[in-house]
This record gives C-alpha cells, sequence and structure tokens, in this order.
C-alpha cells in the first residue's frame, strides 16, 4: 500500500477544489426513512456506502470523491415539535453541548431556513460546518455540510451550492 503525506492529500484535495467548478445536475436521493430528495451534486460527488455506523440519524450522507467534503441530513417530523423555532432551539443546545460552540443560527431572507458555519474538532481533526436548519412540507431537517478547516475557504461555495439546491419531494 502505498504512503500518501497529508500534505500531498492537502495539496491534491485544493487542487481538485480549486478547478472550475464541477458540472452539477440534479439527483434523487433515498433516505433510510425513505422520503425522496432533489439535490444538484456535482459529478465526483456520490452517497457514502454505510453512513448509518457512523450517525444513525442521518437519512443519508454524501461525499466528494476524494472524500474532503460531506453532506448529510437529520430528518424529523414535524408532528413532533411545537414549531421550527423551538426545533431550532433544540439544535442549538444539541449543538453548543456536541461542539462547545456558542454559533448562533442566523435567518435565511424568503425561506424557512437557517444557517450557521462554525469550526469544531472531531476526533483530533480540525473540521469546519456549514450547518441548515430548515422546515419542508411535513419535516423539519438538519442539513449540513463539513470539511477539514483547511480546505474550508476552498469548499465553502460548492457545499453552500448544493445545500441550496435541497428539496424534499
Amino acid at each position: 500500500m502505498a504512503m500518501t503525506s497529508s500534505t500531498e492529500m492537502n495539496q491534491e484535495a485544493t487542487a481538485s477544489s480549486s478547478e472550475a467548478a464541477l458540472p452539477s445536475s440534479e439527483q434523487t436521493i433515498t433516505g433510510v426513512s425513505g422520503t425522496n430528495y432533489k439535490i444538484a451534486l456535482p459529478s465526483n460527488w456520490q452517497e457514502v456506502p454505510d453512513f448509518t455506523s457512523l450517525n444513525p440519524d442521518n437519512d443519508f450522507m454524501l461525499s466528494d470523491a476524494l472524500e474532503t467534503k460531506y453532506l448529510a441530513a437529520v430528518v424529523e417530523s414535524k408532528q413532533d415539535f411545537a414549531d421550527l423555532e423551538t426545533y431550532l432551539g433544540l439544535v442549538q443546545e444539541n449543538l453548543a453541548t456536541s461542539f462547545d460552540t456558542t454559533a448562533t443560527f442566523l435567518p435565511i431572507p424568503d425561506t424557512k431556513a437557517y444557517f450557521v458555519d462554525f469550526p469544531a474538532t472531531v476526533e483530533g481533526l480540525n473540521i469546519h460546518y456549514i450547518y441548515y436548519v430548515l422546515e419542508t412540507e411535513n419535516n423539519y431537517v438538519q442539513l449540513y455540510g463539513w470539511t477539514l478547516e483547511s480546505l474550508y475557504d476552498s469548499s465553502k461555495d460548492e457545499l453552500t451550492a448544493i445545500m441550496n439546491s435541497f428539496k424534499e419531494e
């Protein structure tokens, strides 16, 4: 097995991220819940196999081919919560506890959605998250993307574009 240094891997990932944007096409993703989602994905993105072993709460998880950028969703029935603001408050508390962050969600104009981005250290890795909490017709969704902190500046536009394309069918 060939060993690649983290510097070589970062250079490779950075080169890939800084290339012209890869063409995107709208894909249908079927979550564990059986719900279908439409999402515009670049050609080098795919579903992560066996993602429920990483986080059993996720309805789906996607990554780029280099596995340097990720996107996942936690989907919960609106019937179980009073309203979006209540759900948002619970998510905020959970993030504060899990990631020791005081980052505040901001509303996304003209939508039923909020976002925040924040750095965190997970299992010794410095990660940067983009986190959306949004309301669909039947559910509240935590849609979140992440990458290594060193790749965040070159990855955030791609992650944001993918997240902004999300629709529940």
